[in-house]
């Protein structure tokens, strides 16, 4: 337990420092690079606040949000319209749907 709790300060630790350079070199990319890979780094930093709140890390919140609307759950009755209003309509059940194909039955 101690040794997983020292692991975990040191990956923070680790993070913290490194997360500055990222949101530079993101913003570079997006401006005078590739503009595919600062999407890429913008989908690892969305399913970075996916796992936060427990979702699977192969999985984007726009994703999660949309399973949760399949599901019938009211948090993501009240994300998902913020979310498609900003990336366009049925943005999170598109994403839920593609992911199910992916994952659910190609696994």
């Amino acid at each position: 337990m101690r040794t997983t709790r020292h692991r975990a300060i040191a990956l923070w630790l680790l993070c913290t420092l490194v997360i500055p350079m990222l949101w530079l070199m993101q913003g570079l990319q997006a401006l005078f690079g590739s503009p595919e890979r600062s999407i890429r780094m913008a989908f690892a930093q969305d399913a970075c606040g996916n796992a936060l709140f427990g979702g699977d890390p192969r999985m984007s919140i726009s994703e999660r949000t949309g399973l949760g609307v399949m599901q019938g759950k009211r948090w993501a009755r009240v994300v998902a319209p913020l979310i498609d209003a900003f990336f366009g309509k049925n943005h999170c059940r598109d994403e839920a749907v593609q992911w199910i194909k992916k994952y659910r039955f190609n696994a």
